[in-house]
């Protein structure tokens, strides 16, 4: 049996990591950065500058409390519009409580469970569709 899903975007990643542009916005205020494609990690993190800059009271969101394989740290989760590759969603994503955090991550909650996501690493290509699409 054979199985066959279409995508109406694709995005050339490079060599590297799979690291994608991404777009935080909160109200009139807008971040534009990169985020890695994490299938391992539950939540979206991001760095705690980028808050700053959208004006957010980091430890005025939801508190949580995140282990990675080479510690824990706390972050705070808000909710905000997240844009990636023509992609718009309203969800919560967490920012770091502490400066050292210096990576973005898109996570299972947050943005894998709103789109279909195909990978072909050979080719370096990641495919997306809105969920449901």
């Amino acid at each position: 049996m054979t199985h066959q899903l279409t995508f109406a975007s694709v995005y050339d990643y490079g060599n590297e990591a799979i690291l994608i542009p991404v777009e935080l916005q909160l109200a009139d205020k807008i971040v534009r950065t990169h985020a890695y494609v994490d299938t391992g990690a539950t939540y979206c993190v991001f760095q705690r500058e980028l808050a700053t800059a959208l004006d957010i009271d980091v430890e005025g969101g939801t508190p949580l409390r995140l282990s990675t394989v080479t510690g824990s740290f706390d972050a705070y989760g808000h909710i905000l519009t997240l844009k990636t590759l023509d992609y718009s969603f309203n969800v919560t994503v967490y920012f770091a409580g502490h400066e050292s955090f210096a990576r973005n991550v898109l996570g299972r909650r947050g943005w894998l469970d709103q789109v279909r996501l195909g990978i072909v690493e050979y080719e370096s290509k990641l495919y997306l569709n809105r969920y449901g699409e």
